[in-house]
């Protein structure tokens, strides 16, 4: 049986409140988009895990509007196959098998390959400067004491993905691996607490160097294999840690 969610949460502010407006001031806008991406990281966290079931009611509080805002972005999250919205059930976390995670990994492998060959296109200024940044976070994030926080890790996964799928020039290869990314990211920091965290922020450091390194040349087709060879070695690791906890 599912289980029911209450979507607001203590340690969170709710979103699209206006902070010391406590009078009745004017709230900040929060479009559809932005509680899609909200939503979207909290299952890609399993701060929502497979099976939970969301409450558009709770969701619309939470965020200080009306539920036709919310119920778009829901929709939304139900078109990329993340929730499931069925009358007399409500609105339910999807789940994957371990067969059609697999399948979607090895999509999301050969479609990585065809990024420099599908009309790439150079990254601008602003997303080798970008680039740099999130560079500087993950090495900053590598230095920290203690244990490593999972949601900005995730938040850094997901910059990193937007600036390597800005190269991509066919929209229909960047809309597959953008539905891709985001049906198998929820599985890959689901087994972050098997795994060792520092080192796989250690692994994506170097993808997120080597990737700089490519497009400083403009090597498109390097840019795909880079990312193709660090989700396959990533399949491995956590094919190892799988195997070795049904053993």
């Amino acid at each position: 049986m599912a289980k029911s969610v209450t979507t607001r949460s203590k340690s969170r502010k709710p979103a699209g409140r206006n902070e010391g407006n406590a009078g009745g001031g004017a709230r900040v806008s929060v479009s559809p988009a932005q509680i899609y991406d909200q939503l979207r990281q909290r299952i890609a966290t399993r701060t929502y895990p497979p099976g939970m079931r969301l409450s558009e009611s709770d969701l619309a509080n939470e965020f200080g509007l009306s539920r036709t805002p919310v119920r778009q972005a829901l929709q939304r999250l139900a078109t990329d196959g993340l929730v499931s919205i069925k009358n007399g059930v409500g609105v339910t976390v999807t789940d994957l098998d371990r067969a059609e995670i697999d399948q979607a990994y090895y999509l999301r492998c050969q479609l990585a390959a065809m990024i420099g060959h599908t009309a790439p296109r150079p990254p601008s200024p602003q997303d080798m400067a970008d680039l740099k940044a999130l560079h500087g976070r993950v090495k900053a994030l590598l230095n920290r004491r203690g244990a490593m926080p999972l949601n900005e890790f995730s938040e850094l996964c997901e910059r990193f993905h937007n600036l390597v799928n800005n190269v991509i020039g066919s929209r229909m290869l960047r809309d597959f691996i953008e539905i891709l990314y985001h049906q198998t990211d929820r599985f890959w920091f689901g087994w972050m607490g098997e795994a060792d965290m520092r080192a796989e922020v250690t692994h994506f450091l170097h993808e997120v160097e080597e990737t700089q390194r490519a497009l400083e040349i403009n090597d498109f087709e390097a840019v795909g294999y880079i990312r193709r060879n660090h989700i396959t070695m990533m399949l491995a690791r956590m094919a190892a840690l799988r195997d070795e906890a049904q053993g």
